[in-house]
């Protein structure tokens, strides 16, 4: 797939595993929550989805790893049997960093509100403006699982509802993904 998990940076972070999640909502934020709705609006089967976020409510999914263009964890089912997960997202080109740097550029507040671990609702307008789609939209979200299911499961399900809990904390965990680590970004 072109675009997907390159090696322009060689940057990599990884979450702990985060502990259960009991009631209420599952992420947070406003790009959490759009996270999530991508996943909703990718997935072909919803089943899939749901048993995904009791599988991440339950404390199911290991350490998230999170490259360019790849988020990977193990995702264990009830019966214990455990299944490698990754989530592929579209690497942002170097003319769209361009734009969106340019961006950051001309509203110092963009980069401040990601350095309090805040996506601003500009910053994610502003880019699509200019055609550059920070946040994952219909299809963006590509699914490979060990369990060799074609589309999204509740491994990969589980997966991303964990990332929506990791951009409420780390909002540069998406550009990473998109591309760029932290350090690049707050260094152009």
């Amino acid at each position: 797939m072109s675009g997907y998990g390159t090696d322009r940076e060689s940057e990599e972070l990884t979450f702990a595993a985060p502990p259960p999640v009991r009631g209420g909502a599952f992420t947070r934020t406003w790009w959490g929550q759009a996270w999530l709705k991508a996943l909703d609006d990718s997935a072909l089967d919803a089943q899939q989805v749901k048993a995904g976020r009791r599988h991440a409510r339950a404390g199911a999914v290991g350490a998230v790893s999170v490259r360019p263009g790849r988020i990977t964890a193990v995702v264990r089912d009830p019966d214990g049997s455990a299944y490698r997960g990754d989530v592929l997202v579209r690497v942002l080109t170097d003319e769209e960093w361009d734009r969106l740097l340019d961006l950051a550029v001309d509203s110092a507040g963009h980069i401040a509100a990601l350095l309090d671990h805040e996506m601003p609702p500009h910053l994610v307008e502003d880019a699509a403006g200019v055609g550059v789609e920070l946040l994952p939209g219909v299809g963006d979200l590509e699914p490979e699982c060990a369990c060799e299911a074609w589309d999204h499961c509740p491994h990969t399900a589980a997966l991303c509802h964990q990332m929506a809990r990791i951009l409420d904390e780390d909002p540069f965990a998406l550009l990473l993904l998109r591309g760029r680590g932290q350090r690049a970004v707050v260094d152009a």
